[in-house]
């Protein structure tokens, strides 16, 4: 194991953030605080954690889009402050509230704006690692994560394709919940491990279990590693969607939702728990405060960022914000 004490804590810390920012996202977008539709994460944290941790330990920087599902990483890329500020369209926004959560970007912070077309972000995070290679950066890689239902993409295998051919620094994720919107995996492809798609590109593919943090974060660092050294890869991470698409949706129309009467036994945030417990590393007092702590950390950010306004209409058009060649033009 090659964490520290210090960091599986750390470890911990993120992973319950994870499960407080997911479960009050759909308690403020059933109260009418939030506006849009969001997917929530639960049931996924070990992989926001393991990321979070990789991120934290690697000394490589890695510029990287958001996820349907990785609100904490965003998160951890911009502040959460101001992650929350653009969930809630909120001009003390990261983008001043007209991006929200989804298109959140700041390139300084190394966060890339991710493409509302399904398929299209892993093209895009190839072309951001030709801009590093060929303008000679040296630890700075591209992190593309994608679902298990974009990868079905044909754009996807343009994008493998092209980082194999060219030694491009990417490292392709692929966060494997078992469905994509409606569909299972099963129906979506022959392979039980999509990271074997990696060898028709002469890569390396590894899968881990996705509710594993310290998993996650392990094939991460490596190909991260990897990916720095000009040798791009791929990593999938296993995991389970307990929630609908998004919020509202009913997945028992599409889904057999038995699997919900036993979530303790693939709870992410209780398994972890319990191995630190096992280690000596927590014990039930520390597991009660971290929880209020992050409730309370997570309420009063969304109590600050709902003091700010909306974006007026002129902010929201403005042309010269929207677009990167400052065109201007009439509102």
């Amino acid at each position: 194991m090659r964490f520290s004490n210090e960091e599986l804590l750390d470890m911990y810390d993120d992973i319950v953030l994870a499960r407080v920012l997911g479960e009050k996202i759909v308690e403020y977008i059933f109260s009418g605080k939030i506006a849009g539709s969001i997917h929530p994460c639960l049931g996924q944290e070990a992989v926001s954690a393991g990321l979070i941790a990789a991120f934290k330990k690697s000394g490589i920087k890695n510029y990287g889009t958001g996820t349907h599902r990785s609100q904490t990483v965003m998160a951890y890329r911009v502040g959460l402050k101001n992650f929350i500020g653009e969930l809630l369209c909120r001009t003390g926004g990261e983008n001043g509230g007209i991006s929200g959560e989804y298109h959140l970007t700041n390139v300084e912070k190394t966060m890339i704006p991710a493409t509302g077309a399904l398929g299209g972000t892993w093209g895009l995070l190839a072309g951001v690692a030709w801009a590093l290679k060929a303008g000679g950066k040296t630890r700075e890689i591209a992190f593309a994560p994608y679902g298990d239902g974009a990868v079905s993409q044909g754009s996807t295998y343009e994008a493998m394709n092209i980082a194999a051919l060219y030694q491009l620094p990417i490292l392709f994720f692929i966060e494997n919940n078992g469905i994509a919107m409606s569909t299972p995996v099963n129906k979506q492809s022959p392979l039980e491990n999509l990271a074997d798609r990696a060898s028709a590109f002469n890569m390396q593919g590894v899968t881990v279990d996705g509710n594993d943090p310290i998993a996650v974060a392990e094939a991460v660092l490596e190909g991260m590693e990897l990916a720095a050294n000009f040798v791009p890869n791929v990593v999938e991470a296993k995991t389970v969607r307990w929630e609908g698409h998004y919020v509202g949706d009913d997945q028992s129309l599409y889904r057999d939702v038995s699997f919900r009467k036993h979530l303790d036994d693939i709870d992410p945030v209780l398994h972890f728990t319990e191995k630190l417990k096992g280690m000596g590393l927590l014990d039930e007092e520390t597991v009660v405060r971290v929880l209020a702590e992050k409730t309370a950390l997570v309420e009063s950010t969304f109590d600050e960022q709902l003091q700010f306004g909306l974006p007026t209409r002129e902010q929201a058009l403005d042309y010269n914000r929207i677009y990167s060649n400052e065109a201007g033009g009439e509102l």
